[in-house]
């Protein structure tokens, strides 16, 4: 089980990832479509709005690593924007031609940062018995 300091810490890490990568986003709303080769948009502040919500993940990361216990609400919404990024991008790989050399942005945007939030449900969880257990005693 990861430690209390070590959440928090990946939190901060998710938020400065999260807030960095929203405004290359969005001001370079162009990016991924130039990092892998493919064809620009016609409009990119849709990208730019994409860039805004990432941001604004960070955000509520920074919000959580400050006190882990007040906002599980926020890790839930960040849990499924992480993994249900990834199932959207499988079906619009296999429903588009998106090529599959773009998995890196899955990869680096959702799935390494997906144990952290799974150990911080295991966490989270193991406060609440904790907390049972000693207004019980």
């Amino acid at each position: 089980m990861l430690r209390e300091e070590v959440l928090r810490l990946a939190f901060r890490c998710a938020a400065v990832y999260n807030i960095g990568w929203g405004a290359a986003v969005v001001f370079f709303p162009n990016l991924f479509f130039d990092l892998f080769g493919l064809p620009r948009i016609n409009y990119p502040f849709v990208m730019s709005g994409l860039g805004m919500c990432i941001g604004l993940y960070g955000y509520g990361y920074w919000v959580v690593a400050r006190d882990l216990r007040r906002y599980p609400q926020l890790v839930v919404i960040g849990f499924l924007g992480k993994a249900l990024g990834p199932i959207g991008w499988l079906w619009t790989v296999s429903t588009t031609g998106l090529p599959l050399r773009t998995m890196w942005t899955n990869v680096f945007n959702d799935l390494i940062w997906l144990p952290f939030f799974v150990a911080y449900f295991v966490w989270y969880r193991r406060q609440g018995r904790a907390v049972r257990a000693a207004s019980q005693g």
